[in-house]
C-alpha cells in the first residue's frame, strides 16, 4: 500500500526521499538572497511564515517573516532549481519548485486551508504543482475513509480487506493515468518527479506494472539534461534502484540474515540471533533522520498490534550522539527492548554488513531468521506479518 503520502499530498516529494550520507542541519543564519516570494495571506495576521528548502534529503531553513497587514515577503538563497516548502501556522504547507526562470513569485492564500487552496503566479512549475494538488485532493476524503477502515477492521476479515484494496486500486488507476499523461508532456519538469508517486498501486509494489519503471528513468534523464547541477535526479534513480531491488526480493527465496551483536543504550549486548523464533523487523534509523522519525509511528502501531503474537522490532541506530538516540527512542515511544548502536554514524558496521546506504531501511525476518522482505510498508508489511505469524 502507498504510504499516507496520498493523504497529505503536499509532502509527497519529502517522503519520496530518505536520509543518505551525512545529516544536514537546520539553521536560521543570514544567507544570500536571490528570489522573492511574496503575497497576501488572510486569517493569519501576526503569524510567522517560514520557507524551507529540500537539500541533501532534508528540510533546511532559508527565511522567515511575520505577516503584517496581510502581506509577507520571503527570499531564497539561490536561483537554481530547488523544492521549497512554505509553512504558515499549523496548516498543510504549500510546495514551490523554483528555478532560473522564477525571479518573483506571488503565493497567496488563507488560513485555515492554506496548503489546500492557494494561488501562485510567476513560476510555471509551481502552478503545475498546485494543479496536481487540486487533482489529488478530490480523492483524499474517500481514500482516508478507506484507509481508516482497512486499518481498524478485524485482520481475519480478508474479504472486506480485499474489497477495500480493490477500491483503492481503482482510484490509483485514475491517478496513474493523470500522472502518465502529464509526465509525458514534460519529462524535464520537477513536477514529473512528484507524479512518479502515482505509478505505485495502493495495494503495493507487488502489483506494480513494471513497464512503468521506464518513466522513472525518463524523468531522471530529462531533469538531469535540464538541471545538470541538481541533486534531485539522483533521488529518482535511487528510488528506481530500491523498487527494482524490492521486486527482485519478492521473487527471491529467503536468505539467512547476517548476525548483528551490538550494545543497547545501557551497554548490554543484544544479538539478532537471540530473537530467532520471532518475526523480526530490522529497522535502520537515526534520531536526526526526518523520514525515519516520520516512519516511526507506523512501526509503533504494528508492534503494539502484533507483539503478543510473536512480532518484534530490532532497531539499529546510525546515531553518534547517545543522548540524542535515547531521547528519540523515548519521544517516539519505541517501546520494544531491542535498540542497538555502535554510535559510528554512517560508519556503522551493521549498516555496512546489510548494504544500507540510505535510511530508513528495513528488513523483515521470518521465525527462522531469514530475510523475506525489504522496505515493506503499510498493508504490504502487515499482510506479510500476518502470513509469517501464522506459519
Amino acid at each position: 500500500m502507498k504510504k499516507l503520502k496520498l493523504l497529505f499530498p503536499v509532502l509527497l516529494s519529502l517522503l519520496l526521499i530518505s536520509c543518505g550520507g551525512e545529516a544536514s542541519t537546520t539553521n536560521e543564519q543570514e544567507q544570500p538572497k536571490n528570489q522573492k516570494i511574496s503575497g497576501t495571506i488572510t486569517g493569519a495576521e501576526g503569524e510567522k511564515v517560514r520557507l524551507m528548502v529540500i537539500e541533501n534529503g532534508q528540510q533546511v531553513f532559508i527565511d522567515s517573516t511575520v505577516i503584517v497587514d496581510g502581506y509577507y515577503e520571503l527570499q531564497t538563497n539561490t536561483n537554481q532549481l530547488r523544492e521549497y516548502v512554505v509553512f504558515v501556522s499549523t496548516d498543510i504547507p504549500a510546495i514551490l519548485f523554483l528555478d532560473e526562470s522564477s525571479s518573483e513569485v506571488e503565493l497567496s492564500g488563507a488560513v485555515p486551508g492554506f496548503g489546500e487552496n492557494y494561488s501562485v503566479k510567476g513560476s510555471k512549475h509551481s502552478e503545475d504543482v498546485r494543479d496536481y494538488m487540486k487533482f489529488i485532493t478530490q480523492f483524499t476524503q474517500t481514500e482516508q475513509a478507506l484507509y481508516n477502515e482497512y486499518n481498524t477492521i478485524d485482520p481475519a476479515n480478508t474479504k472486506r480487506k480485499d474489497q477495500i484494496m480493490k477500491s483503492l486500486d481503482s482510484i490509483s488507476v485514475i491517478q496513474r493515468e493523470y500522472a502518465v499523461e502529464n509526465i509525458m508532456k514534460d519529462t524535464t519538469s520537477p513536477v514529473s518527479w512528484m507524479l512518479l508517486n502515482e505509478l505505485m498501486p495502493a495495494s503495493g509494489i507487488a502489483n506494480m506494472d513494471t513497464n512503468d519503471l521506464v518513466y522513472y528513468q525518463r524523468v531522471a534523464n530529462g531533469m538531469k539534461s535540464k538541471y545538470s547541477y541538481s541533486e534531485y535526479p539522483g533521488y529518482i534513480l535511487t528510488n528506481l534502484v530500491n523498487i527494482r531491488t524490492q521486486l527482485a526480493q519478492l521473487n527471491a527465496p529467503p536468505s539467512a540474515a547476517a548476525e548483528i551483536n551490538q550494545p543497547d543504550p545501557d551497554g548490554k549486548m543484544i544479538s539478532l540471533s537471540s530473537l530467532k523464533g520471532k518475526v523480526v523487523l530490522i529497522d535502520f534509523w537515526a534520531s536526526w533522520c526526518v523520514p525515519c522519525r516520520q516512519a516511526n509511528p507506523e512501526v509503533v502501531t504494528l508492534y503494539n498490534k502484533y507483539k503478543s503474537k510473536g512480532f518484534t522490532v530490532y532497531s539499529v541506530s546510525l546515531d553518534e550522539d547517545k543522548e540524542a538516540w535515547k531521547k528519540a527512542i523515548k519521544d517516539d515511544n519505541l517501546s520494544w527492548p531491542y535498540h542497538v548502536s555502535d554510535l559510528k554514524g554512517w560508519s556503522s558496521e551493521p549498516a555496512a554488513l546489510y548494504g544500507v546506504g540510505a535510511i530508513p531501511a528495513t528488513f523483515l525476518l521470518n521465525k527462522n531468521g531469514e530475510i523475506v522482505g525489504r522496505d515493506l510498508h503499510g498493508s504490504e508489511l502487515e499482510q506479510k506479518l500476518l502470513e509469517l505469524l501464522e506459519e
